[in-house]
């Protein structure tokens, strides 16, 4: 069965390589595992990974998933991918924005951290197959892997951090920069069990010393991991001087602590607000809010109103102008598989109205249970379609032609 996924991935602090016209960060887009698809638990191979590196090179980034799924307007585009290549269990690419098609709050976001996760859209079969990884049970294994697109947000990912993400490769937890603390990384915490900290003096100034011991030698001592600034006693500059001395990478606080704290309230209280209004359109519409793709206002650029998608609930098929209705109705048979039977038959009956109300010709398949299940005065609009009344009576009239002739 030949499915498409989205899979989010959530990092941490970033490295970053800017220049007048770009911003490039390191990212993990996506490794093995066993994950999460609304109930159906999949595993995705080391080696189908592998195979899938190449389909990642030069695919858009964007700021979040377009609503058709498949990226289809060039004014989403905000980057592309670099460099995409495979390493043990794992993809790490370059993720490379170009300024002049990003807003400067979104540059902004990115560089301090908020937008910090990478969800990647992509195409796999799904094969049923029981098995465990590392513990894990799985019932479905991914085959043959094609990477669409990669958004970059600030939702949190199935595949989390720190196993993917921007900045893996660089600055990693126990290293990442706090609200009221510049950070400096001297060892790479993947390798280490963080073990404790301590306080040590420069110049009069106090700073925090983060220790681990190694992963793979668990009878050495501790090492240094990290170094931590305070932001109330050392300023930028003062600390990354003493970062660079001792042979650290650096990055330097983000906000102070209670501006970050009111507007993380601020934003998870809108959060909720949505979250709300998207329940309250999951009982009106019969359709079940996706939390890994659904998205809960209307994306910019595409129709603000509700009722001009297909799927009203996730914001997702829009309707208008006719161009997006004929899109839907074309794909519609590449992502029912996203929906339960009871969804699939009232958003392509949405699609099945729009588009007859704008004159398409849309042909009934009668092998399509959405299509049983539409509407007798809708089905008679359909190409090929024909009634029981009308199947009865040209059977009634060859059964007479029949008889007169014996």
């Amino acid at each position: 069965m030949r499915k498409y996924g989205l899979k989010s991935v959530e990092a941490d602090s970033l490295q970053i390589k800017e220049d007048e016209e770009t911003l490039v960060v390191p990212a993990v887009i996506t490794r093995e595992g066993v994950y999460d698809y609304d109930g159906m638990l999949i595993y995705e191979p080391a080696s189908e990974v592998e195979k899938a590196a190449f389909t990642a090179l030069n695919a858009w980034v964007v700021e979040e998933h377009p609503p058709e799924i498949i990226l289809s307007k060039p004014q989403l585009i905000r980057g592309t991918v670099r460099n995409p290549r495979f390493e043990k269990d794992k993809i790490k690419a370059e993720l490379v924005f170009f300024k002049d098609r990003c807003s400067p709050q979104y540059l902004e976001d990115i560089k301090t951290g908020k937008a910090r996760s990478v969800s990647i859209g992509f195409f796999f079969d799904c094969i049923p197959q029981l098995g465990e990884f590392k513990g894990q049970h799985y019932d479905y294994v991914k085959r043959d892997i094609l990477i669409d697109h990669v958004a970059v947000g600030s939702w949190q990912g199935r595949c989390s951090y720190p196993l993917c993400g921007i900045g893996i490769d660089s600055t990693l937890k126990g290293a990442d920069p706090y609200p009221n603390e510049h950070a400096c990384r001297l060892k790479d915490p993947e390798t280490l069990n963080i073990v404790g900290s301590g306080e040590r003096k420069h110049n009069g100034k106090t700073y925090r010393v983060i220790f681990g011991k190694p992963k793979d030698k668990p009878e050495a001592g501790s090492v240094e991991q990290a170094y931590r600034y305070p932001v109330k006693t050392w300023n930028e500059a003062e600390a990354r001087k003493h970062c660079q001395d001792h042979g650290g990478n650096f990055e330097p606080a983000t906000h102070e602590e209670g501006d970050i704290a009111n507007k993380k309230q601020e934003e998870e209280s809108e959060r909720e607000k949505l979250r709300q209004q998207a329940e309250a359109r999951e009982k009106k519409y019969g359709i079940k809010f996706r939390e890994d793709k659904g998205h809960l206002t209307p994306p910019k650029d595409y129709p603000q109103n509700e009722e001009d998608y297909a799927d009203p609930v996730n914001y997702a098929y829009p309707l208008v102008p006719e161009e997006r209705c004929r899109n839907a109705l074309a794909r519609w048979g590449a992502f029912r598989q996203e929906y339960d039977q009871s969804e699939r038959n009232i958003i392509y009956e949405r699609i099945v109205k729009r588009a007859l109300k704008y004159g398409i010709t849309v042909h009934y398949n009668p092998e399509l249970p959405e299509a049983k299940a539409l509407p007798q005065g809708i089905k008679k609009q359909m190409e090929g379609y024909e009634s029981a009344d009308s199947l009865i009576t040209k059977v009634n009239t060859l059964v007479k032609q029949l008889n007169t002739m014996f």
